[in-house]
């Protein structure tokens, strides 16, 4: 049987529709050998669909707000101690995003595929010889994945593909249970949808990391959508655990030029950082003592990003958003 190509996808723009129109054509071409379904929480196009296998539009795009349902990535500015933040996002799209994976696998497996490539729909394919490399790897092992540095787990996987086995795939990425998975994701401590994914595709299984940089070769471009200049990620108040002051973390890892960034602290003090260059970043101390923290407003080129209100639970605030006392392994 044909491996199937999976693509999840959200597009809620004419540009992300196109993108996925472009990936859908360049898939087509290669019908004789691949299968193609899209699943998506925005309705798909027909002319998309007719280019598609399959085509599964499931409204539910369920987003978490909580506190303690939100990613918490970490950042260690000159390798001294990580600093953990669910402040980077404004919210967790984890349960959507393994929603269409599932329900993709599912299907698939009930449709009786077994090899199984997963591309988020911010993709460019224009040479397709390592999904056919991978699918040749399929026979030997469960599961291919790709990260920034070869073979080293530790890093995150690079969530924009991965190829795997369903026949010995992780049951919890093929039957859907919504509860469970919130409850694995309050659980967790970094609440990484990649991160969670990865343990799935490695535990007990065989697998193999390759280095990102080689999907990315003649015209390829996977996660077009994470070249894209916005707002700051990393542009947040943390608690400080060691010293029990109250920073502020600006790193431009997007590339954004002349990033100007205003925070507003207790209502009196003003600190401005103009002009970040890309790919620097910047910790300015907004009090020497955390207990005297009030509000905080941040405003990014002028827009506000964030206001922060630290009276309503600041013990809370302290485990959600806190730079570690020590240098060793996050946590």
């Amino acid at each position: 049987m044909k491996d199937l190509i999976l693509i999840s996808a959200y597009c809620n723009t004419k540009e992300k529709e196109d993108i996925l129109r472009n990936l859908v054509t360049q898939i087509n071409t290669q019908s004789q050998n691949l299968d193609l379904m899209v699943v998506s929480h925005t309705p798909i196009p027909l002319d998309i669909q007719d280019k598609c296998n399959y085509s599964f539009y499931d409204s539910k795009n369920e987003l978490l707000y909580d506190w303690d349902l939100r990613s918490k990535p970490w950042f260690d500015p000159s390798n001294q101690r990580p600093i953990l933040s669910i402040f980077t996002g404004f919210y967790n799209s984890h349960l959507a995003i393994w929603r269409m994976i599932i329900l993709g696998n599912s299907l698939a497996k009930n449709l009786g595929y077994n090899k199984v490539h997963h591309i988020e729909y911010d993709t460019q394919i224009s040479d397709f010889k390592e999904l056919y490399e991978n699918s040749v790897l399929l026979e030997d092992y469960d599961s291919i994945y790709y990260n920034k540095t070869e073979y080293v787990v530790s890093d995150i996987l690079f969530g924009t593909y991965q190829a795997y086995r369903l026949d010995t795939l992780h049951p919890e990425l093929l039957e859907l249970d919504e509860e469970f998975l919130k409850d694995k994701i309050r659980n967790s401590n970094i609440k990484s949808p990649e991160g969670m994914l990865q343990d799935l595709l490695i535990n007990g299984k065989k697998y193999l990391v390759k280095n990102k940089s080689l999907l990315d070769v003649n015209n390829n471009h996977f996660g077009l959508s994470h070249t894209v200049p916005s707002t700051p990620a990393w542009c947040l108040p943390f608690y400080d655990r060691k010293t029990n002051e109250l920073n502020f973390i600006i790193w431009n890892s997007e590339g954004i030029e002349n990033l100007n960034v205003t925070l507003i602290y207790n209502d009196t003090h003003i600190f401005t950082v103009k002009d970040l260059g890309p790919n620097t970043w910047k910790i300015i101390n907004l009090d020497s003592n955390f207990d005297n923290a009030q509000n905080l407003i941040t405003l990014v080129n002028d827009k506000i990003r964030n206001e922060f209100d630290f009276t309503k639970d600041k013990e809370y605030f302290k485990q959600v958003s806190y730079r570690q006392s020590n240098p060793r392994t996050v946590n």
